[in-house]
């Protein structure tokens, strides 16, 4: 049993009910001192020790130096909801089809486009989206993402992949359990999941024809991938209420699925030529169960944190341009 748990609920209807909206929505400046960017043996750009300021990484402005010319001058965000969506309050896009994508001023695309070394940002993400949408209308009206790339595109950022293998799936079934009752989501799930991280990210997948299709159409860009910032803490011992309701079996099990997952976006993009990234902090719990204003992703959403539920904090999406900029 957890004795500290750091975010608190109203009781287990309450929680329930969170848990079930937070399914249906996932269904559907200056460098912080100390930070260092580490290639890990697998090919990951990592970066860590960035300490547990509030401000983690800032605005990235500096990452890449102060530059009267960009180093990258036509940069095209490629994406689902974890690239996507940031602040709830801060669309880029409120009018017309493509204001359903749910594009934030803060996600980690633009974030990375205020540094000086980056030039103009065509944000193509897409909260949702599958591999298949990279090329193909995900709504009316909406351009395939690929349509963004053309030959002059000199950096492109890519998450995707965690939706074709089952996001929304395996959130639904770790939340919908009743308190003291969790499913047995290894038992409903894992040969489903294994299946399609296999079909997804394997050699000739889905993702595999992404980086086949930005190579052809942007042949001399720099292509970083990201991988999905973990929502679940490192250890079962810096729980929450969440962790405890959806049981410790579930937890072991979606943190692994986490982990097979952030390896083989990796895998896919080293097989490719390219790198992943993926910020790391080892002082301060970034997880949905740490405190409010040090998380970078969170369950619910909403407040304190306006994120979107099952999603990355602003601060999350911060992060993860650091980590973008530490790698270019």
């Amino acid at each position: 049993m957890l004795t500290t748990p750091r975010r608190r609920f109203a009781g287990s209807r309450t929680l329930t009910t969170s848990l079930a909206l937070a399914a249906s929505v996932v269904l559907t400046a200056t460098p912080v001192a100390g930070a260092q960017s580490i290639t890990q043996a697998d090919g990951t750009i990592a970066v860590s020790s960035l300490g547990a300021t509030n401000d983690i990484p800032g605005s990235v402005a500096g990452s890449l130096g102060s530059l009267s010319t960009p180093a990258y001058a036509d940069y095209v965000a490629l994406g689902d909801s974890y690239a996507a969506f940031g602040d709830q309050t801060e669309p880029v896009v409120t009018d017309g089809p493509a204001a359903r994508c749910g594009r934030s001023l803060t996600n980690y695309p633009n974030v990375l486009d205020v540094n000086t070394a980056i030039g103009e940002l065509a944000d193509a993400t897409c909260g949702g989206a599958v591999t298949e949408d990279i090329f193909e209308e995900q709504h009316s009206g909406v351009a395939p993402q690929i349509d963004a790339l053309d030959s002059d595109t000199d950096l492109v950022t890519l998450s995707i992949g965690g939706n074709d293998v089952g996001f929304g799936a395996i959130v639904e079934c770790i939340s919908g359990g009743a308190p003291g009752a969790p499913l047995d989501c290894r038992g409903q799930l894992d040969d489903q999941v294994s299946t399609a991280i296999a079909n997804v990210f394997g050699k000739v997948g889905a993702v595999d024809k992404v980086y086949a299709a930005i190579k052809q159409r942007s042949p001399g860009a720099t292509v970083i991938a990201t991988q999905y910032l973990p929502l679940l803490p490192a250890s079962n011992e810096d729980g929450c209420q969440f962790t405890q309701f959806i049981g410790v079996d579930n937890l072991n099990w979606a943190r692994e699925v986490t982990a097979r997952i952030n390896d083989a976006v990796n895998a896919a993009a080293v097989r490719n030529g390219h790198v992943s990234v993926l910020p790391v902090d080892t002082t301060v719990d970034r997880s949905a169960c740490g405190e409010a204003d040090e998380r970078w992703t969170d369950f619910t959403g909403g407040a304190p944190t306006n994120a979107y539920p099952m999603h990355p904090t602003s601060l999350g999406q911060q992060a993860m341009a650091q980590a973008i900029a530490a790698a270019i």
